[in-house]
């Protein structure tokens, strides 16, 4: 039964009050969409927070009015419609026109997504030490759950992190531990790490890595030490 109700309401809310079951509330018609307008409205407001709280940076970069106009034209044009608060940000960055802001958007997404993420043991450089070449080459990994990489276009990275440069690059976001952390690297790594999504061999991933690499071995060991696999077995 309530189940029904939250369905009717919801359609009302969507469609307007002649979706609405007349035994759904009680009073008269005046009053019932007085406290659908209410209700409404607080829901508009709930989202909008959410979209401040999900997208900081990108609020600071574009100003605060610009960036309430665009997030209440991203509400009013059905951007968050099925989606819960957590989750209500998806697709906003391909709402902003501007390309700086909707990469920065695209970045405090992928961090929060990063942060979101199932745990995992992340492995680790100390769990390789005293490994032969055999066990080393043959060990098994995988891509840790909180692992992504994002390509940029623009200087949106150092409005994220002063330490990051600007231009063009590949990030990597990891969370080993209870923090997300930023790393630059290159689209040569992000293609081994999105190989990596499957269960591979490190000695696959270095061999992959070797290709077009000028130093893979450096380069799947600085992947290790940022906590971009997660330890199996």
């Amino acid at each position: 039964m309530l189940e029904c109700d939250q369905r009717a309401l919801a359609a009302t809310l969507l469609h307007g009050p002649g979706h609405l079951p007349d035994a759904l509330f009680a009073g008269d018609e005046a009053a019932v969409l007085r406290g659908l307008r209410v209700h409404a409205n607080t829901i508009s407001h709930a989202r909008l927070v959410a979209l401040e709280e999900t997208f900081p940076r990108t609020r600071v970069h574009l100003g605060e009015g610009p960036f309430n106009r665009l997030s209440r034209a991203f509400l009013d044009a059905g951007g968050a419609e099925g989606r819960s608060l957590t989750d209500i940000g998806a697709g906003f960055a391909d709402w902003l026109g501007d390309s700086l802001a909707a990469e920065l958007a695209r970045v405090e997404w992928a961090w929060l997504e990063s942060y979101n993420a199932a745990d995992a043991l992340a492995l680790g450089l100390a769990d390789l030490a005293g490994c032969d070449e055999a066990t080393l080459f043959g060990m098994a990994v995988r891509l840790h759950p909180a692992a992504r990489t994002l390509s940029l276009a623009t200087d949106a990275a150092p409005l994220v992190d002063p330490a990051l440069r600007c231009g063009p690059m590949t990030l990597l976001f990891t969370r080993p531990a209870a923090d997300v952390q930023l790393w630059p690297t290159d689209a040569v790594t992000a293609g081994v790490l999105d190989l990596a999504k499957e269960i591979s061999q490190l000695g696959n991933l270095l061999a992959r890595l070797a290709e077009d690499h000028p130093d893979g071995g450096a380069a799947l060991a600085a992947l290790i030490d940022a906590g971009a696999f997660e330890r199996l077995g």
